[in-house]
């Protein structure tokens, strides 16, 4: 376990448990650039070997992610109790899914687009890199912002 330097024992994650994390999860969030400007889309995907995979419609998402320039996507969780969180994200390149349509099925047998209509377009997201971290979580006490708003707190 590596600490930052103010000591909240930030765990960084090895690829491998990367992966692991985001097969136990099904929301995540894409970040693409449209245009100039940064979206970021909630969107329920999957995991098929090591990509990112998710349906989509026609729109801004589609827009952007047409264009080929790189994308982030995260996805975080934490464990039963509350007491552990982790985060994961995947930089890399969107591309029209090739894979098997059978290893969908078996990847994600039980998703299904949050929306209604057609998202008859399937991308996945080829990692360029991949980085995680999990730590535990502060006392909820910890949160709450200084009374004082002095310059020297900024």
């Amino acid at each position: 376990m590596s600490s930052s330097p103010s000591e909240s024992h930030t765990e960084v994650l090895a690829p491998a448990d990367c992966w692991k994390y985001l097969r136990s999860s099904y929301v995540g969030r894409l970040a693409v650039v449209n245009g100039a400007v940064p979206e970021i889309f909630p969107l329920n995907f999957m995991i098929v070997g090591e990509a990112v995979v998710f349906r989509t419609a026609p729109g801004t998402k589609l827009r952007a992610l047409l264009t080929g320039a790189a994308v982030a996507f995260e996805a975080d969780g934490m464990n039963a109790y509350a007491t552990e969180v982790w985060s994961v994200v995947v930089k890399g390149v969107p591309v029209p899914f090739d894979g098997d349509l059978a290893t969908l099925q078996d990847a994600g047998p039980d998703r299904e687009p949050w929306q209604p209509g057609l998202k008859e377009h399937l991308i996945q997201v080829v990692p360029a890199e991949v980085s995680g971290r999990r730590f535990a979580v502060s006392p909820r006490t910890r949160w709450w912002p200084p009374q004082d708003f002095t310059a020297d707190w900024l």
